[in-house]
């Protein structure tokens, strides 16, 4: 009896044993990198942290590095609590300027304006935002004009707008939310993940910067921001995940 009983304290001891090391194997599991899924946070912006009148310069470069040309934001307050988004791009040839007015709370768009001069000849888009729908009217290159109404997502953001607002987000390591954004240029819709990654030193034709890299995700691509970790969280780098090419900050004035 006293043998039969020392036999199963034993094997009482190493079935504990085997459930402490199955313990300790997925906690080790949980804890190599790549291994825990980051759940994507309701989405929440803050305030605006740029100034009434802020702009930024930079340099387009292509695949292999080389100059392509320049892009520059400016931000103005408008009457009331909107903001003015104006982009204006000068790459291979083309003029291209943007110019979205969104809320201030919330940054909803409220109209958005697309003018692109090539060789001479102008194209021009104009799109006005109402809750779930998005009228769109459309002038080509043979000044064929062209209206057309669309359903959207009511909490649907401007595409284009989207570098600017991922500054008014609670960033910080291991941060994630998603959005829907509109690109009115392509009547395109989508759905975005960011998540943000450990902040790392960036070079750019401005300086060096502590930056937290933004991975967008939106399905067929994923592109990164690297954004500034001091307010008021310039756009330091763009990485485009489709073609490769870049936009590397090289002048900032946060205010006039």
């Amino acid at each position: 009896m006293g043998t039969l009983l020392r036999l199963l304290g034993r094997i009482r001891k190493a079935r504990r044993g085997e459930r402490w090391a199955a313990a300790v194997v997925a906690v080790a599991l949980l804890l190599l990198p790549g291994c825990s899924k980051v759940e994507p946070q309701p989405l929440r912006f803050g305030s605006a942290p740029w100034r009434d009148g802020e702009t930024s310069l930079y340099r387009i470069t292509d695949r292999n590095g080389r100059n392509a040309g320049t892009v520059r934001y400016a931000l103005r307050q408008t009457s009331g609590d909107g903001w003015m988004m104006v982009r204006e791009t000068a790459a291979h040839g083309v003029q291209e300027t943007i110019a979205v007015h969104m809320a201030g709370e919330g940054f909803r768009p409220r109209t958005s304006l697309v003018v692109r001069t090539e060789e001479g000849v102008t194209e021009r888009l104009n799109a006005i935002y109402d809750g779930a729908q998005v009228d769109l009217e459309m002038t080509n290159k043979r000044n064929i004009t062209t209206v057309e109404r669309m359903n959207i997502p009511s909490d649907a953001r401007d595409q284009w707008t989207l570098f600017m607002l991922a500054r008014a987000l609670p960033l910080a390591t291991g941060y994630s939310t998603r959005l829907n954004v509109f690109l009115p240029i392509m009547g395109r819709q989508s759905r975005v993940t960011l998540t943000v990654a450990k902040p790392v030193q960036v070079d750019a034709p401005a300086g060096t910067f502590e930056a937290w890299p933004v991975t967008l995700d939106l399905g067929d691509t994923k592109s990164t921001l690297w954004i500034g970790v001091e307010p008021p969280h310039p756009l330091v780098k763009y990485m485009d995940g489709a073609n490769q090419g870049a936009f590397e900050l090289a002048e900032f004035l946060p205010e006039p």
